[in-house]
This record gives C-alpha cells, structure tokens and sequence, in this order.
C-alpha cells in the first residue's frame, strides 16, 4: 500500500491537507447544520438501541462494498474489502454534501485512484449498481401499494423480483443492436453507456442481485426502527415512510438530501398514522432526527478517513 512507501515529505503534506479537510467539515457542520442539532437526537433513543442502529448502518456499509467487490472483481483485478470500503464511505459523505447528487462523481475519480481503474470500466459500472438501487426501491414501493389488494402474495413478488435482473443477459445483444439502430437518441445513448457495465455471467448477476436486496433490506429495517422508536408508530407502519425517505435521496436536490427527505418521510409517516391528533410536529421531528442519523454516520466515517490519508490508496494498478 501506499501509505507505507510514500517519502516522509509526500506523507506529510498528505498528512496536513488531511488535517486541514477534516477542520473544514467540523467548521462546515457547525455553521450549515450545528453540531447541538446534528446530536440532539442521541438524547432521544436508548444506548443500546443507538449501538444496534450503528451497527447495522456499518452493516450496509460493509455490504455495498463487498458488492462493488463482487461486481468489479476479475481474474487481473481483486478489490479487498477493506479499501472499497473507504471508496463507499468517502463516496457517501460527498453525495451528502454535494448538491444534485453530484457526489457520485466521487466514485470513478476514487476508483481511479486506489485500484488505477479507468474510468470506461468504472463508470458504466456505477450506472449498473445505481440501476439495482432503483431497481429494487421501486419493486419495494410496489409492493407496498399491492399489498392492500393481494395481501401477503406481495412478498412473493418480492422474491420473484430477485431474480428479475438475469434478463439482462438475454436482452444485452438485442439492445446493443438496438442501440447501434438508434445512435442519435438520448435514452439509447445512455443505455449505450449501462450496457458494458452488465455481468455476463448468471452467478455474478445473481450475486450482485441478492446483495443489493440484502443491502436495502438492511437499511430499510434500520430506518424503520429508528422511526418507530421515536414515534407512536409500530415498525410495519414506518417501512413506508424509510422506503420513501430512501427513494427522495435517489434524486437530485440540496446537499444532504434536506427538505426533500424530511418530506418524504414525514408524508410516510402522516399516511401510516392512525392517530391524527398526534401526527403534527413529531412526525416532522422524528423525520429530521432521522435524516440527522444518516448524516452524521456519514460525516464521522468520512472524518475518521481523513485522518488517515492514503491508508488505503494502492501503488500499482493490476
């Protein structure tokens, strides 16, 4: 690795603009946010809850990056664990802090910088994996809108969903002719960029399909709980509102998603309540301290790997 064969002078000024990043979140958080706000909600949930709550958002860190492994993972190329999971911490912090989702730029610029991986592999890719993403929010959305009509069938249209990926490698020569037919439309130039990104292999598409839907059944269990124990709610009645919340980060808008998932969220919750009398400022409350929780795992991850530059930065490329 890097860091052990930089030269003393390279490693400290490494070192420095670490340092100095690091100052300049703690100053950012405590004039955009304020750190009394951005904390005041570990005073409402138990310690061991909190524990548990952390725990599983690490969880969801660890499995994103194991699947970008997975995904990424050739015969020339192997990604250890732990340095694609500073790509995915440090990936998270800038889509939080950067506006319009223009965080995710992050990715192939960090791709590039510890594996040397181009940005013709990584890209496509990254359109790939943000594909299952949307993928499988929208089959959960679904899901919970059948549910009232086909009761408990809807977890089998979850499972069916699973496996739903693996018609990309059916589909992946008929749209590249496609594609080739239509060269001057939008939505076919960008299906031109996706299709390199697709597995051509049944076990590494399943693979990626199942860690995907562990992923988000992970994180969308620990928003459910984290809303349930600051609200009347009962967890079934707070998947909607983490769901929602989940889907309104996907799209572009302020830095940190703000407003549009307190929004979100706060809806979910409003439509889940049956106790209207006491969905007002709570709700809204609960929404915020939530949407706190993420952001500031986020920023302590990031602020932990800023104390520690090119720790996990490679020195050759495969």
């Amino acid at each position: 690795m890097a860091g052990s064969n930089l030269p003393v002078s390279s490693y400290s000024s490494s070192r420095i603009i670490s340092v100095l990043t690091f100052l300049s979140v703690v100053m950012a958080v405590h004039f955009i946010w304020g750190w009394g706000d951005l904390l005041s909600f570990w005073k409402k949930i138990p310690l061991p809850q909190l524990m548990v709550f952390t725990l599983l958002y690490w969880m969801s860190y660890l499995i994103r990056s194991y699947r970008i492994s997975v995904y990424f993972r050739s015969p020339s190329l192997t990604l250890p664990l732990k340095h694609v999971l500073f790509i995915v911490v440090k990936q998270t912090f800038w889509s939080n802090l950067l506006p319009a989702k223009t965080g995710e730029i992050s990715f192939p610029i960090l791709m590039k910088q510890v594996f040397k991986m181009s940005f013709t592999r990584s890209v496509p890719g990254l359109l790939v994996l943000r594909l299952f993403d949307a993928f499988v929010l929208g089959t959960m959305v679904l899901a919970v809108l059948i549910y009232a009509y086909i009761g408990y069938w809807a977890f089998a249209w979850l499972l069916i969903s699973v496996f739903i990926p693996l018609a990309g490698i059916f589909l992946k020569s008929r749209l590249q002719r496609l594609v080739e037919r239509h060269s001057q439309n939008r939505i076919a130039r960008f299906v031109e960029k996706v299709l390199p990104g697709i597995p051509s292999h049944f076990g590494q598409l399943i693979h990626i399909s199942v860690l995907s839907w562990i992923n988000w059944g992970v994180k969308i269990f620990l928003l459910a709980s984290l809303l349930a124990s600051m609200t009347h709610l009962g967890i079934l009645q707070t998947v909607i509102a983490s769901i929602l919340g989940e889907v309104s980060g996907m799209m572009p808008g302020l830095p940190g998603g703000f407003y549009s998932y307190e929004a979100a969220v706060a809806f979910g919750l409003f439509t889940s309540s049956d106790m209207p009398h006491l969905a007002d400022s709570g709700m809204i409350a609960a929404a915020l301290n939530a949407h706190f929780f993420i952001l500031f795992q986020s920023i302590l991850g990031a602020m932990i790997l800023f104390l520690f530059p090119g720790q996990y930065v490679t020195e050759k490329g495969p």
